[in-house]
């Protein structure tokens, strides 16, 4: 029989006492048993401890229902992301040219478009595969120049496209 807390759970007691951000080391190795209060307590985290996928299986019932899913969907964990915001889970489904591991691109500047527009001087669109997947902007080409164009995502305040991630509620 073990007595008291493990040194890990010390060390995170130790940062919210000590009104710290604690990180993710502090936390231990291993994915949180309860996810929910594991963002309740370290409020904002992009990959929590033990990995951001796959998901912890005390998420597995409740994904379905945040992703707007049949309640009997198979779920298979290591097909989803998770990560903490403002203290609640949110999850991203893994799927063709669905960046889940990555922040959305705001940059006004794109590597793969300028290669693309060197090639395709006035092309009035330049497709994702040259862009990347998290560009959150259409881009052109004028004149061998790249060109950004409308804003087609919106971004969380953590930088993560809103239509990607979805709030999970226990």
């Amino acid at each position: 029989m073990t007595r008291g807390l493990p040194i890990s759970c010390l060390a995170f007691l130790f940062c919210l006492d000590a009104g710290r951000h604690c990180c993710a080391a502090d936390m231990g190795s291993t994915a949180p048993g309860d996810p929910f209060a594991y963002c309740a307590a370290i409020r904002n985290i992009n990959t929590p401890v033990g990995g951001a996928s796959p998901i912890p299986a005390a998420l597995k019932p409740h994904v379905a229902e945040a992703l707007g899913l049949p309640a009997d969907s198979a779920i298979a964990p290591e097909n989803y992301y998770w990560r903490c915001m403002s203290g609640a889970v949110y999850v991203c489904a893994v799927g063709a040219n669905i960046p889940c591991d990555a922040k959305a691109d705001r940059s006004r500047r794109n590597l793969g478009a300028e290669h693309y527009c060197r090639e395709n001087r006035d092309a009035t669109l330049v497709p994702a595969y040259a862009t990347g997947h998290a560009s959150i902007y259409s881009w052109s080409c004028s004149a061998g120049n790249t060109v950004p164009g409308k804003r087609l995502a919106k971004i969380d305040h953590r930088g993560f496209r809103v239509d990607f991630w979805y709030r999970v509620n226990q």
